[in-house]
């Protein structure tokens, strides 16, 4: 490939590299600001607690809980032709499902014991939508200070964290790239000095004699 249209391969990938900054730098500032107005709605929220609420935090955690969202990363079959991209993916639980699976083949339970599974199963279904929204953790009413920390956490763990990521591993995708460039352009260029060098000493060789 000749130098000039190396320096051209060259150029493009560095100007799509200093787009991909100026993204970077505007979702690390978005997420700058989503993290502040987090961390302001969750002081509000502790500030205007009831009394018996020390603070909002880790102490009312419930310890069952389940992951609801999750990062799904979609790569090229060939992760030299484009960098993987990150997505948040919400997650379904399936429990009571599961619980209608396991209660096929069984028709001659008695009345009681159907009631008693029909029992549990309204229990389990109300555990189910408790740990399903996590705010439900610090009961029913809640301020609405802490419904908005939650908001702002959800948008930067579905919105700007993903794109945040996406952009870093297109800018490393991208560095490699240009090295690959910048390396077959001094192969090119060495071969064109070594070709010039031997169409020189051809020319003097056959000149001398």
């Amino acid at each position: 490939m000749p130098p000039s249209e190396a320096d051209q391969a060259i150029d493009e990938l560095l100007e799509r590299y200093l787009v991909l900054v100026d993204q970077y730098t505007t979702l690390r500032a978005a997420l700058t600001t989503t993290q502040q107005r987090m961390f302001h709605a969750l002081a509000r929220a502790n500030f205007t607690a009831d009394r018996g609420v020390r603070h909002y935090g880790q102490d009312q955690y419930d310890e069952r809980m389940q992951a609801s969202r999750r990062v799904a990363i979609s790569a090229a079959a060939s992760s030299s032709s484009s960098p993987p991209t990150f997505a948040i993916v919400q997650e379904f639980i399936a429990e009571e499902e599961e619980e209608d699976a396991e209660g096929q083949g069984k028709e001659d339970d008695s009345v009681a014991d159907r009631k008693e599974k029909e029992k549990k199963k309204k229990k389990k279904k109300s555990s189910v939508a408790v740990r399903g929204n996590p705010i439900r953790w610090f009961g029913v009413l809640v301020p609405p200070a802490l419904r908005e920390a939650q908001s702002q956490s959800v948008a930067a763990v579905e919105d700007v964290i993903p794109r945040l990521v996406s952009v870093q591993a297109e800018m490393a995708h991208v560095e490699i790239e240009v090295r690959r460039a910048r390396k077959k352009r001094a192969k090119a260029s060495a071969a064109e000095v070594k070709k010039q060098d031997t169409t020189n000493t051809a020319r003097t060789v056959s000149a001398s004699s």
